[in-house]
């Protein structure tokens, strides 16, 4: 249509590109196409729903077999009636197009199909380019380095693909990765300027799918019952990561409060619905919290969680992140999609204020103690009325009364308080903490039950701690003279979990007991490898390491760290998105500009030989003489001679030197020609 236009006003347009010539692909390129298609069949087996991820494999598998008997593709009725079935399977097994997972899985879908009817190059070039897209949609489950290197090697195997379909010459496979590795290693500075430079937004958007690959045992529970913890004991995930600045507290202070549980419901807690909260002192406690106030400061790199509750370690006075509540537990109002990190900083005893506590719920039970837990009562209140002796007597009968610590206790029945304390005397935290708060209420101490992490293991490579939800713990507060307290019952029974952690716990444990053989040396042997042993855990640490400055520079690099590089830079962030423009713009030309003289042709660098020869031949351009592009070295020699017959023994001799020196197998001395053609005048 322009063409027509330009021809009626008499305007001469350059003429069109030529197509290039179509070439037919050989059956090694189809079949190294299908593989990886194939590899992403596979690999979707961990994404979609099973009857999805089988039915993209058969039609993958078709499609090779088609390939490898040279057969055509099917008709275009069979494609169709395969194409229904595929807007159809996900419609049922997703019940719609939105989320992640029926998307991908539509993407493969559509890909496994655009490679079964494909027949011409333009085809095969698509297939490619869904294959890239289908490979970047894995960032939206996994940003770590062996996924990043995953999709490296494949989009370097899709590249090589993409140059053997280019060329219509057959190419050997090694040639094609040759190429693009060439074509990769010169898009990865590009890829780095764009990553470091391209201005980051604050917030987050509302059109992004929901993070359907979250654990659904990544956050704390809102409610606790005794048994729950237990269950996650061996659940090695990683929580969070915790880098201090300075000081680091010793490992019985290692209290991460996260959730805070004051009321009961049938051996049941659960933490304070939001209409029954303190707000005025939450937002008085808000307006005073700082980060310079507390003895600990330090950075947390949480994974990504569905839960709006922060840990901290024990008891917060600042935060980056969130808003704090009465009970000094912090919240974000907006859930985090993606690893987030941010700082807190703590003391070890509270030093925000407790004003308008209700102590009604603080007191209440659901239940009655039985006559065997009256008796007991009783006990206690004859020795002392004192709250603090109160407490010390409920915490010594836990350590002297044959209770035992079980990563696997025994169910309890229709009054857990008295199975717990006087029949089966075995539990897991939340069970001390639990009977240890029911028991202090009913002793008329103001108590409730905090959720958390307790300890972590530390990384002596990356100088961090790693804290996992096997180290989910439950403990005890009292309000004792306007200050809350923790007691933590645990300690009493197992010191071994609040000293040296849960990990080393694990790895005592037999499958019943924690007591079994010999628990002292092989709670050393953990604590201080040896040997090879001693190498598997450095081993370990620096990968551990490396995925954590790998999570916290790369993964969570977001606005606030693009400004402390511009500030670190000298640069104003006041215009920040003007200056991160204009840097990677820069950036951006400086690396074609590079690439383009790389690319320019040079001059062929002329060996020491061939420069004495033209210096000889340039003797006898003054008497009309040239050598020319076409003439050999003897043909130049024999005009030579014909014009200079008294020079024809030097001319001969310096000429077969020089056709010595260059194409003999056994050339001659370059100093002695060198020589030859000095003295010659």
């Amino acid at each position: 249509m322009l063409r027509a236009i330009a021809n009626k006003f008499k305007f001469s347009l350059p003429p069109l590109p030529a197509q290039p010539p179509a070439h037919r692909l050989s059956r090694a390129t189809l079949l190294q196409l299908g593989a990886l298609i194939l590899i992403a069949m596979l690999a979707h087996f961990f994404i979609a729903a099973q009857i999805v991820a089988i039915y993209a494999l058969f039609i993958c598998l078709l499609k090779l077999s088609l390939v490898f008997f040279r057969r055509q593709t099917p008709p275009k009725l069979l494609m169709m009636a395969m194409t229904l079935l595929s807007f159809g399977m996900v419609l049922v097994v997703y019940g719609g197009w939105n989320g992640q997972r029926a998307g991908i899985s539509f993407i493969a879908l559509l890909l496994s199909l655009k490679y079964l009817e494909s027949h011409t190059l333009r085809d095969y070039y698509l297939v490619c380019l869904i294959l890239y897209f289908l490979a970047a949609c894995s960032f939206l489950f996994s940003a770590s380095i062996l996924n990043i290197v995953t999709v490296l090697l494949f989009t370097l195997a899709v590249t090589a693909v993409m140059v053997r379909i280019t060329n219509p010459e057959p190419t050997k496979l090694r040639h094609g990765f040759s190429q693009a590795s060439g074509i990769i290693a010169k898009a990865i500075p590009l890829a780095i300027i764009l990553f470091v430079f391209f201005p980051r937004i604050q917030g987050s958007f509302g059109f992004l799918p929901s993070q359907e690959n979250l654990r659904e045992k990544s956050q704390l529970s809102n409610s606790m019952v005794a048994g729950d913890f237990a269950a996650g004991a061996f659940n090695n995930s990683l929580a969070f990561r915790v880098r201090f600045d300075g000081a680091i507290p010793s490992n019985e202070n290692l209290y991460w409060r996260t959730k805070v549980m004051p009321y009961e419901d049938n051996f049941s807690w659960h933490i304070a619905p939001p209409n029954l909260r303190n707000m005025t002192a939450a937002e008085d406690m808000h307006q005073r919290a700082n980060l310079s106030l507390g003895r600990y400061n330090y950075e947390i790199l949480h994974e990504k969680s569905t839960d709006i509750f922060l840990p901290f370690l024990d008891y917060v006075v600042g935060y980056s992140q969130g808003r704090v509540l009465d009970d000094y537990s912090v919240y974000l109002r907006e859930r985090k999609i993606k690893d987030f990190s941010y700082r807190g900083s703590s003391t070890l005893r509270p030093s925000l204020a407790n004003n308008g506590i209700d102590l009604g719920p603080l007191l209440r039970t659901s239940s009655q103690p039985s006559a065997r837990i009256l008796a007991l009562l009783d006990e206690w209140r004859s020795q002392t009325d004192n709250p603090v002796m109160l407490v010390n007597l409920v915490f010594q009968h836990f350590r002297t009364s044959g209770y035992r610590y079980s990563l696997m206790p025994p169910p309890l029945g229709n009054n857990p308080v008295d199975d717990f304390l006087f029949e089966t005397r075995t539990g897991y935290c939340e069970h001390f903490a639990s009977v240890f708060t029911t028991l202090m209420r009913w002793l008329g101490v103001p108590s409730r039950v905090v959720v958390g992490y307790q300890g972590g293991e530390f990384n002596p490579i990356g100088g961090y701690h790693e804290i996992r939800y096997s180290d989910a713990h439950a403990w005890s507060e009292v309000l004792i003279d306007n200050e809350w307290t923790r007691v933590d019952p645990t300690a009493a029974i197992s010191p071994d979990r609040i000293d040296f952690g849960m990990q080393a716990l694990l790895e005592l444990w037999d499958g019943n007991s924690l007591m079994s053989g010999n628990p002292g040396r092989q709670l050393a042997d953990f604590l201080n490898p040896g040997g090879i042993r001693r190498m598997g855990r450095f081993a370990m640490d620096s990968w551990n390491n490396l995925s954590y400055q790998w999570n916290k520079w790369i993964v969570n690099y977001d606005y606030d760290k693009q400004m402390a590089l511009l500030r670190s830079l000298g640069l104003d962030t006041r215009y920040s998105a003007y200056t991160l423009v204009s840097i990677l713009f820069a950036g951006c030309f400086i690396l074609v500009l590079i690439y383009a003289l790389r690319s320019a042709p040079k001059p062929a660098k002329l060996a020491e030989a061939q420069r004495l020869y033209l210096k000889f031949v340039g003797r006898f351009k003054r008497y009309k003489l040239q050598k020319n592009p076409a003439d050999t070295p003897n043909q130049f020699a024999h005009k030579a001679k014909l014009q200079f017959p008294q020079y024809a023994g030097e001319i001969d001799a310096i000429t077969g030197h020089y056709v010595a020196l260059r194409y003999s197998r056994t050339p001659g001395s370059l100093d002695t020609f060198k020589q030859m053609v000095k003295q010659f005048k």
